[in-house]
């Protein structure tokens, strides 16, 4: 009897070890899954929201409702690290035993963790170069006419794209980077402060630093520029004055000719025009030909330029609206999104051009160093599974594009059609398109069925169009292409 109990107890403790561990790990395998799953709804309500609060708030509701039934004494505990990038969960429990109660085993420890953070850094698999054009233009000011630096549509603007930048930029570049470009565009697309920006200029529009020649000033003038629109100004009497070492103005315009919708590089027969739609002294558009007049050489001869100036300054442009090249430096990016001014009119061509340029590898002589854009065929090299670059441009707009080559006033159908076949080569390298709309409500209907048609063709899909009507909608679409750019793992 001794023996036949010893061996009955050893028979006992060998099964009840099968069932209730086989219990245990039946409840941990469903107390991971369901860790994973908070983690990653604490997540998403955090990139959605900001609010940590809310964010543990739906972690450990999801897991109250999903816990295993199995599980007793279950205490789950979840914060918030690493600047809201990461969400870190874990869970102590126990288990009942049915039969290890004969060994003096009543319960058996369960621990888990889990962690979900947004895929940055060593987690990305993928590479970013992000191009964000953004609307300066006047009609982003409360008056529609600006200057302003702050107002419901302009504040709103800085704010989603800031919200943009803190998530798409991490902070681990070890191993993948992520870089944002800003293109700030209106009338013009500034690249240098008043009186600098001579050497870019020179390899965008091959325009020399300084200017010297006879030059047909206006000495008597009536009426005012506007800022969307042309104005009345009119210049009553010129008079040929000789003015010396006038420096270079510092933006451009669109560019014409053969490379008007691609990304060829500037250089002979491909120059940008500057800032008053031509390449004067030097030729009246992209070409190398040089023209038969005026060009200043002598006082009958005139320059009619509005390239060069005095001040060397750009008109409808504010020097806060000077582009910046590619960097992984968020608090760089952020500072120049919240400098940003609201003044001119709506270049939309011009605008979608530069994003493409920001980003382009054909570009490598503008963009040199930490700036320098990605190959094309690293868009389809596939490392992991994923590709190893992706190159994306947001484009944002309130209003038509009714701007081309400087000239306020310009034909919107022109215009819109000039952004779309730009967007359709930039898709066609292989990049992705975001387009986002906003107030585009408040324009007449054939102006907006217009604007929203222009940019609905310029998204790679209709899934990366957004109308936005209000603030919220704004920084919602913002947060939408960040959180697709930016996705949620499961990190452990």
């Amino acid at each position: 009897m001794l023996i036949t109990s010893l061996c009955l107890t050893l028979i006992l403790g060998v099964a009840g070890a099968a069932i209730d561990f086989g219990r245990a790990f039946q409840a941990r395998q469903q107390t991971q899954s369901v860790m994973d799953a908070a983690v990653l709804a604490a997540g998403r309500v955090l990139q959605t929201t900001q609010s940590e609060t809310d964010a543990i708030g739906a972690a450990q509701k999801y897991f109250d409702h999903m816990k295993s039934p199995i599980l007793a004494n279950a205490t789950a505990t979840f914060t918030i690290e690493n600047n809201k990038s990461l969400v870190k969960g874990t869970v102590t429990g126990t288990v009942d035993t049915l039969l290890l109660g004969v060994m003096n085993f009543d319960s058996l420890a369960i621990n888990v963790e889990s962690r979900s953070e947004m895929a940055g850094g060593t987690n990305a698999g993928t590479n970013y170069e992000i191009s964000l054009m953004l609307d300066v233009t006047g009609s982003m000011c409360d008056n529609g006419v600006g200057p302003c630096t702050n107002g419901t549509k302009i504040t709103a603007l800085k704010n989603a794209a800031a919200d943009l930048v803190n998530i798409v930029i991490w902070d681990d570049q070890s191993v993948f980077s992520s870089r944002a470009a800003v293109v700030p565009f209106s009338t013009r697309i500034r690249v240098g402060p008043d009186g600098g920006g001579a050497g870019l200029m020179k390899v965008l529009t091959d325009l020399d630093a300084k200017w010297t020649g006879w030059y047909d000033a206006c000495v008597s003038g009536s009426g005012s520029g506007g800022s969307e629109g042309g104005g009345d100004w009119t210049c009553n009497q010129y008079v040929s004055t000789h003015y010396s070492n006038w420096p270079v103005m510092p933006c451009v315009t669109d560019r014409t000719g053969p490379a008007e919708f691609t990304d060829e590089r500037p250089g002979t027969n491909t120059w940008l025009n500057a800032h008053d739609g031509s390449r004067m002294v030097k030729s009246w558009d992209h070409t190398d030909t040089p023209p038969p007049e005026h060009v200043g050489n002598a006082q009958a001869d005139p320059a009619w330029h509005w390239n060069y100036d005095g001040g060397g300054y750009c008109a409808d442009v504010d020097q806060s609206n000077e582009i910046l090249p590619l960097t992984s430096n968020k608090n760089t990016l952020i500072a120049k999104i919240n400098s940003l001014t609201a003044y001119g009119a709506t270049g939309g061509a011009m605008g979608t051009a530069w994003a493409w340029y920001m980003i382009s590898p054909n570009w490598d002589n503008v963009w040199t160093g930490q700036s320098k854009p990605g190959s094309y065929s690293d868009l389809t090299t596939l490392t992991n599974g994923r590709p190893k670059l992706k190159k994306v441009a947001i484009l944002m707009t309130d209003g038509e594009y009714n701007t081309f080559r400087g000239w306020k006033d310009s034909d919107q159908a022109m215009v819109s059609s000039h952004a779309r076949s730009i967007c359709t080569n930039m898709k066609a390298a292989g990049i992705e398109i975001y387009a986002v709309g906003f107030g585009l409500d408040e324009l007449a209907a054939d102006k907006r069925v217009e604007a929203e048609n222009t940019l609905k063709s310029c998204g790679t899909d209709i899934q990366h169009f957004y109308n936005a009507f209000n603030v919220a909608q704004l920084q919602g679409a913002f947060r939408d292409i960040a959180l697709k750019l930016a996705a949620l793992r499961i990190s452990k």
